[in-house]
């Protein structure tokens, strides 16, 4: 048996039990990296099959460069209902990416609550995550953050730059779309490197 199907087997309980806890919200897809291919999918919400090709592309990283759990983002399901998602690397015994766990999360009926209940002035709202103004609130955030701290973004050390990914994060600047792109560009990093912050590595 391929290393790959040992691990899957060892997660398949866990996977089951996380699509049984947030029925009916949850869908976990399992891909397949040496195949291509989704191999398994518990909840199905998103109307994909078992075989179906792999769009790993969605999470804009090589595989060499995938770190260990990819920080939330948003997607459309099949129908443009919003989807929230969260994704996990498999690992072979010497640490090389053999698979990828998918954590989809239809979010549709909490964006509505979300839309109806938040208050906060600098919170961000479904509005604004799908915005085409993004770039613009994003730097916003980034000015903001070098001022409160009196820095110069063109002197920022590791340990600084880091600190500012997280706080961005707080703030929820990562719904956007295409989020990681724009901070590792604006910031001179690699999108794996932000990443990477995010997730306290």
């Amino acid at each position: 048996m391929r290393e790959f199907d040992q691990l899957l087997k060892v997660y398949e309980p866990l996977l089951e039990a996380i699509t049984q806890l947030f029925h009916p919200f949850v869908e976990v897809a399992v891909h397949d990296l040496e195949k291509g291919k989704i191999v398994a999918i518990y909840h199905n919400i998103s109307q994909r099959k078992v075989g179906d090709a792999s769009p790993l592309h969605e999470l804009e990283v090589n595989t060499g460069e995938f770190p260990d759990i990819f920080p939330p983002y948003y997607k459309e399901n099949w129908d443009g209902s919003p989807l929230k998602c969260s994704s996990i690397t498999m690992r072979d015994k010497e640490g090389a990416p053999i698979g990828v766990i998918c954590i989809n999360t239809d979010v549709s009926t909490f964006k509505r609550l979300e839309t109806f209940l938040k208050t906060q002035a600098d919170a961000l709202n479904p509005v604004e995550i799908y915005s085409s103004g993004s770039e613009k609130q994003i730097e916003g955030a980034i000015e903001e953050y070098l001022r409160g701290e009196s820095l110069a973004r063109d002197h920022l050390t590791r340990d600084q730059k880091r600190e500012l990914v997280r706080h961005l994060y707080d703030k929820g600047v990562f719904n956007f779309k295409n989020a990681a792109n724009t901070v590792a560009q604006k910031l001179q990093l690699s999108r794996a490197s932000v990443y990477n912050y995010i997730s306290g590595s």
